[in-house]
């Protein structure tokens, strides 16, 4: 038999382990509650006999409504309520969750007007960029966007100027934010392709900050979003404990930018140090350390700005000719609200000689929403698809 003391060490070690099972056992139990298997069922309206483009639409209906069977729909923002009535029903709602992966289990042609899709889809409410699945699955919902990245980067002892960024590769800032970007699936147009189009005219208006600039460039060269900005590291002396320590500093400050419309994403800010006794090391490591901070924030804003289209409607411009009247516009803006399935909401944002410039908010892609659009008449015009981007569709008005 165990001595007293002997006894009293086990109980304690085994009470210990005990603990530790349920710990664990509720870590497991927590992490299996992040992740839903939902089945749901959407609807797409077929038009003019294209059931592809009503499949399409009844997915994406499906797998907005497999989040919002999950977490329900959480309201961001304060809702006035006047006499038991929601007297604002434009209010901005979106769910905080994302499909990691789907598959259609059932679908059926329900009548001559619409198409009918289940889906059984795999929901979670965890930070997106973590999962590379989601991130695939979110990528693909979103048509496979291509990035490309220019930084105007300075190490120490480099002169500032366009001159050393067409005289060197690509640059640490540049190579860091593609990488850990790549890593994660995103795809990047051809670092060749971007320098046999960039002259240094261009190059300067970007790097000085040319949103317009920027866009219209990444639009050129086939890349829907663009990352730029600046890296600039430089040397200094601390003294720690009664001795000088020669210490290298980079801040790294970007943002992505929609090439078709040219709306930020997400901009974000960051710092690194790494001491060395060879400046050019330093800053190098540290303008490193400050793009690996960068990427992982500035990703995030993207995913998140990505899955709220998805989930709650994306805003896609409509550069719309021939609206010779200020009745036209009215007729096509009305319409566009009441006779397109799924339209949000409708703003106007320009209108002058004859050329009109809308933003509407719908949970469809640009091309989705060509397609649907495309051979209408309102009023007597027929509209005409003339062209899309992933975030902009141009029109015309025939009469």
């Amino acid at each position: 038999m165990l001595p007293v003391k002997n006894r009293f060490l086990f109980l304690i070690i085994l009470l210990c382990a005990v603990i530790f099972s349920v710990q664990t056992f509720a870590q497991i139990n927590d992490t299996s509650q992040d992740e839903k298997s939902v089945v749901a069922t959407g609807i797409g309206s077929i038009v003019e006999n294209n059931i592809p483009l009503a499949r399409d639409n009844a997915i994406n209906e499906a797998l907005r409504r497999s989040i919002e069977q999950t977490l329900g729909m959480l309201i961001e923002s304060e809702t006035l309520v006047k006499n038991f009535q929601v007297i604002d029903d434009n209010i901005m709602s979106k769910t905080k969750g994302y499909v990691k992966n789907y598959e259609v289990i059932r679908e059926r042609k329900r009548d001559e007007y619409t198409y009918e899709v289940t889906v059984r889809a795999t929901v979670k409410t965890a930070d997106i960029e973590s999962d590379l699945e989601a991130i695939a699955t979110l990528l693909r919902r979103k048509n496979t966007p291509r990035m490309m990245v220019i930084i105007d980067e300075q190490n120490i002892g480099e002169v500032p100027g366009t001159y050393s960024y067409f005289n060197t590769d690509m640059n640490t800032a540049e190579n860091t934010i593609m990488n850990d970007f790549m890593s994660k699936g995103f795809t990047f147009v051809d670092k060749t392709t971007v320098e046999r189009n960039l002259d240094r005219q261009k190059a300067a208006a970007i790097l000085q900050g040319n949103v317009a600039e920027a866009a219209s460039f990444a639009r050129a060269v086939g890349a829907e979003v663009i990352i730029t900005g600046k890296a600039v590291a430089k040397a200094t002396v601390v003294e720690a404990f009664g001795a000088k320590q020669r210490s290298q500093q980079a801040t790294v400050s970007l943002k992505a930018i929609r090439s078709d419309t040219g709306h930020i994403l997400g901009s974000s800010v960051a710092n690194g140090a790494y001491p060395h006794i060879d400046d050019v090391v330093g800053g190098t490591k540290a303008i490193e350390k400050a793009s690996h901070v960068v990427a992982k924030d500035l990703m995030k804003k993207i995913l998140d700005q990505w899955q709220k289209d998805v989930s709650s409607g994306s805003i896609i411009v409509l550069n719309v000719r021939n609206v010779q009247t200020l009745s036209d516009l009215n007729r096509f803006k009305r319409y566009l609200q009441s006779g397109i399935r799924g339209v949000k909401s409708v703003n106007q944002r320009d209108w002058y000689n004859g050329f009109a410039v809308l933003e509407i908010v719908v949970p469809q892609t640009a091309d989705k929403f060509a397609e649907t659009i495309d051979g209408k008449i309102v009023s007597g015009a027929t509209i005409k698809v003339t062209g899309i981007t992933q975030n902009a569709v141009s029109l015309r008005l025939i009469k």
